[in-house]
């Protein structure tokens, strides 16, 4: 019969081989970030959050109006509007006809097969959010440039947008956990081309969905 001192020492030794080996197996490796089909990947947030300012919280700003950004979407050099060339864009030739959506891919946040009568375009930096982390004091030509730069834009089902709504990722993130990290960089893109703030905890949970898809950053010297 094995004495308890005897168990307590065998589970003492169990415990400190199984540490060895974590140890020696080293960090866990980087897994590729997956973009979504037909969307842009953005860069790593190692190029990008450094740039952007990062306030204590998001305080709410009266007086944001979608009309602010413009009246809908503008008009497209190519006809139609930002809204067809982004969905053409993004499913691609022959998916835009007479300026309607007839054929659409997978939504970028569910991974879902998406109804090309119920695709919404959304921005992947809030207008409202926008408008609270300084967008209120841009000119309105600035601002109707964001609301339609394909940077900013993607096309998603309509669902995923009312449920988005102007959340950042702090409160969402997209309900397909291989989305997060591409939508992370995407975002992180957008605020730091138009130097637009980020919470401090909304950065952090980005930081979070890249965790194990970049290498940590390194201080040189």
């Amino acid at each position: 019969m094995v004495s308890a001192a005897r168990r307590h020492r065998l589970s003492l030794g169990l415990l400190l081989l199984a540490a060895t080996l974590v140890l020696w197996a080293g960090p866990a490796p980087l897994r590729p970030a997956r973009t979504p089909e037909g969307t842009a990947p953005g860069p790593e947030l190692s190029h990008t959050l450094p740039r952007v300012p990062l306030l204590p919280q998001r305080v709410t700003v009266l007086g944001y109006e979608r009309e602010a950004f413009g009246a809908g979407w503008a008009a497209h050099p190519a006809g139609c509007s930002t809204r067809e060339a982004v969905a053409q864009a993004q499913f691609g030739p022959g998916s835009v006809r007479g300026c309607r959506i007839v054929a659409a891919g997978t939504d970028p946040y569910s991974g879902e097969p998406l109804d090309p009568a119920a695709v919404d375009i959304d921005h992947l930096y809030p207008l409202s959010a926008a408008w609270d982390m300084g967008a209120h004091a841009w000119s309105p030509q600035r601002r109707r440039r964001f609301a339609n730069d394909p940077l900013n834009l993607v096309a998603v089902s309509r669902e995923q947008n009312r449920e988005k709504s102007d959340q950042l990722p702090s409160l969402w993130l997209p309900p397909l956990p291989a989305s997060r990290c591409w939508y992370a960089r995407r975002l992180a893109q957008v605020a730091a081309e138009y130097d637009l703030p980020l919470p401090r905890h909304d950065a952090a949970a980005m930081r979070a969905q890249c965790r194990f898809r970049e290498l940590p950053a390194r201080s040189l010297g």
